[in-house]
């Protein structure tokens, strides 16, 4: 392995860390939005920290990937405009399945994961580094802060309003927040000089391990609670496990949707479809 391979693998092992503490955040996040008795300190404590992140990370990133002045192509304007049109397609894809339909979208999320991963990959890359931060700061500013703030008030809903159906809370936490905040970490990596596919790679990587439900392990083993031993609530997920398996998902079975789901997201990140096509073109 040569030096530029070794730093490439001690790179994305770094990114894997980072994302694995990101996902154990949000299950802090989850266990204070579930349990009111932890208390309004500890529970913006973890919300704010989350939030936080969703600037030091992008601009991390960006150091990470080098924050060196990325080859810029003659059809990355064109591409970028292609990705802009195709996002807001792959945002519809939630408004038919949740609203129109009133279902979950199931595998057509991950489509929609794969054409939001567009945005990052062709986002176009400034010369000066000021600017760079200023993209960075002006998304955290519009996009992670309102919708902290509407997760926020969704967690009010749970802990003060009596609501019982948490679909907000579901759609704000994860289908707002967590999706953006890959996808802003994945640009500050494009923005750093990183190349169409490891920003494309960051993003899916990202998000593919925050859905894994790795998360809702972490959930009961940090709070120190044993594993439910089914998961009925599970139909409600972005994929109806309940369907999938054929019958209430139990401990067991939830395992091996985290591993196969996690093995695919360490597959992407790592390259391995990037490796395979190397391969296939020699």
């Amino acid at each position: 392995m040569n030096e530029n391979n070794s730093k490439s693998w001690i790179k994305k092992l770094i990114v894997l860390v980072i994302f694995i503490g990101v996902i154990i955040l949000t299950a802090e996040v989850d266990w204070a939005a579930e349990h009111p008795g932890v208390g309004i300190a500890i529970r913006l404590l973890w919300l704010i920290s989350l939030l936080t992140l969703g600037l030091i990370l992008p601009v991390g990133f960006m150091y990470l990937a080098g924050n060196k002045q990325s080859e810029r192509g003659d059809s990355d304007k064109k591409w970028f405009v292609i990705a802009i049109i195709l996002f807001l397609i792959a945002n519809g894809i939630p408004i038919i399945f949740y609203i129109i339909l009133g279902i979950s979208p199931g595998f057509f999320l991950y489509l929609q994961l794969i054409l939001f991963g567009l945005i990052p990959a062709f986002f176009l890359q400034p010369k000066k580094f000021k600017i760079r931060f200023l993209i960075l700061a002006i998304l955290f500013a519009a996009v992670i802060i309102p919708i902290g703030i509407l997760v926020n008030f969704t967690i009010d809903d749970i802990w003060y309003g009596g609501v019982t159906d948490k679909t907000m809370y579901y759609l704000s936490f994860w289908g707002l927040l967590m999706t953006f905040f890959y996808l802003i970490i994945a640009i500050g990596w494009k923005l750093g000089g990183g190349t169409k596919r490891q920003s494309w790679n960051i993003f899916v990587a990202g998000t593919l391990l925050q859905f894994s439900t790795l998360e809702d392990f972490f959930y009961f083993f940090l709070n120190g609670e044993p594993l439910p031993g089914v998961w009925p609530w599970m139909s409600n997920f972005v994929i109806d496990l309940q369907a999938l398996f054929g019958h209430v998902p139990t401990d067991v079975d939830l395992l091996i949707f985290c591993i196969i789901i996690s093995a695919i997201a360490l597959f992407i990140l790592f390259d391995g479809h990037g490796y395979i096509w190397k391969k296939i073109k020699l």
